[in-house]
Order: C-alpha cells, then sequence, then structure tokens
C-alpha cells in the first residue's frame, strides 16, 4: 500500500477504522472495524475501484452474481467489523453458460509472447479503492492506492487458482475444465504478497 500511508502490511488506522487488505487474482479483500464511538456504514453505491487510474463502479459481496449492482448499506455499531471483497463490475458477468470472474490484471500467458510480455511489464502498474464510510452524520471518501511491486514467473502445475467462497451459481452443474496452459505468471508484488501466499495461503484477513 502507497496511499494514504505506505505500509508494506496492507494495513491502514485512524480515529475512525481499522482496516486491513489482502489481494487474490480478482479481489481486493478487506477487513473494516469501527473503532469510532459512533455507528459506521459503508456507501457500497459511491465505491469504486481504479486500475491505472480508470475508475469503475465494484460488486462486493451482496451483489456478486446477478444483474443488478445496487447493495443496502449495513451499519455498524462501535468495535463490530465487516469482511467483504471488492471486484470490478464489468469483471463479474455470465456468459450464458457459467459465470466469469476477471483477474485485477492477466496473470496467466496462455503461451502468448504478448501477454507475458505486457504481465513481465506490470511492474508499477496500480490498483485503488474508493471505500465511502458514513461516520454518525459525517461522510469520509476513503481512497487507498496500491501497486506491484515485482512480478514472477511460475510453472503452471504449481498455479492454484482462488477459489471463491461462496462459489458463484452454476444452472449446470457441470465441471468446467481448466485451461490447458502451460505456465502462469503471478504478480506477487501486489501490496507485498509472497508467491507462496499468493498462491496456497487463501485465507481471509485476520483481526
Amino acid at each position: 500500500m502507497v496511499y494514504p500511508v505506505e505500509n508494506p502490511n496492507l494495513f491502514f488506522q485512524d480515529d475512525h477504522v481499522i482496516v486491513q487488505f489482502k489481494f487474490d487474482e480478482a479481489a481486493i479483500r478487506f477487513q473494516l472495524q469501527n473503532v469510532s464511538e459512533t455507528n459506521i456504514s459503508i456507501e457500497w453505491n459511491k465505491a469504486a475501484i481504479s486500475i491505472n487510474g480508470r475508475y469503475t463502479p465494484i460488486r462486493h459481496s451482496s451483489n456478486l452474481y446477478g444483474d443488478t449492482i445496487s447493495s443496502e448499506n449495513i451499519s455498524l455499531p462501535p468495535l463490530a467489523y465487516i469482511r467483504d471483497i471488492a471486484i470490478p463490475r464489468e469483471n463479474v458477468y455470465f456468459n450464458g453458460i457459467r459465470w466469469i470472474e476477471e483477474d485485477l490484471f492477466p496473470t496467466t500467458d496462455r503461451n502468448d509472447p504478448e501477454i507475458r510480455e505486457f504481465i513481465q511489464k506490470s511492474v508499477g502498474h496500480r490498483v485503488g479503492l474508493v471505500l465511502p464510510v458514513v461516520v454518525g452524520s459525517e461522510s469520509i471518501k476513503y481512497e487507498f492506492d496500491f501497486q506491484i511491486e515485482s512480478v514472477k514467473r511460475i510453472p503452471w502445475r504449481e498455479y492454484i487458482p482462488f477459489k471463491r467462497v461462496p462459489p458463484p451459481p452454476n444452472p449446470r452443474q457441470g465441471v468446467i475444465a481448466l485451461d490447458n496452459v502451460t505456465t502462469a505468471i503471478i504478480a506477487v508484488g501486489v501490496l507485498g504478497f509472497s508467491a507462496y501466499i499468493l498462491s496456497v495461503k487463501k485465507s481471509p484477513p485476520s483481526e
């Protein structure tokens, strides 16, 4: 995390909230706790993600799958917390057969030299999250900025895609085969993640 403070542990705290972030291939995962003396709520309909400066509305856990992205705000009393995710709205869609969840940045080269080169040059690219929070009667727009610091190439056989919980609804209940890709390139530097944590340890943010 490079803004509003530089923190390799992806941790932010002020007089109102404590926030801890983690990334998977497609989403920003976070835990937000209310440390103020009044109720707070996230204004989901005003939240946004930016990829290299391009902003888009988000989906989160309550509207991840479906045609609508409207969402009700949940009031958190003092010391209460919420665990949630943020994904660009256009990155989750139904293709007529199954739900598709696209990565924030390309993570597999599919043996395409151009994709491979793009991934290898993604160091320095940025992801931002705008998270408006109502504290009592005051609205505070929190803006967080993260930067990819390194990229590591790994064999496809070692790549373990993140599994969303709950999984997307599947009307056909069939088994969708993995793409026949021989290599994967993982942007491990986002938020200071290591290759091991990104590909194996998929636990959500801890308290």
